[in-house]
């Protein structure tokens, strides 16, 4: 059976300069920059902070901002590079990356995916 305390889900949220940081039910911390959508770049600090959790922590709903992010779109997020979500890496990460997810019939945003939920879900 899956229930809500089988599921990764976001306990809170903090804000820092550039970036939002997410705790997770995991104790595990995801950054996200602002600049992961328009309406959170353009936000006051006063816009971001007036938020709740939605879906039982699966999502952030900014309600002076009318704007929603998922857990789920995030993680997802961590393959596109339009989105900006960095994470530090040797130089040749993605060299190695693109090879196994290409002997595993996989794009490199789902074997990102697949091994972020894995991570954050230990």
């Amino acid at each position: 059976m899956n229930t809500l305390k089988d599921k990764v889900l976001i306990e809170s949220v903090g804000f820092g300069d550039d970036k939002l940081y997410i705790e997770l039910n995991t104790k595990r911390v995801l950054t996200v920059p602002y600049s992961y959508t328009p309406k959170l770049k353009n936000a006051s600090i006063e816009e971001l902070k007036d938020y709740r959790l939605i879906a039982n922590g699966m999502g952030i709903h900014f309600e002076s901002l009318d704007e929603d992010i998922s857990l789920e779109g995030i993680i997802r997020d961590f393959g596109n590079e339009t989105k900006r979500i960095n994470i530090s890496v040797q130089a040749n990460f993605l060299d190695i990356a693109d090879k196994y997810a290409k002997d595993h019939n996989l794009s490199r945003s789902a074997l990102i995916q697949k091994a972020t939920m894995e991570f954050i879900a230990s």
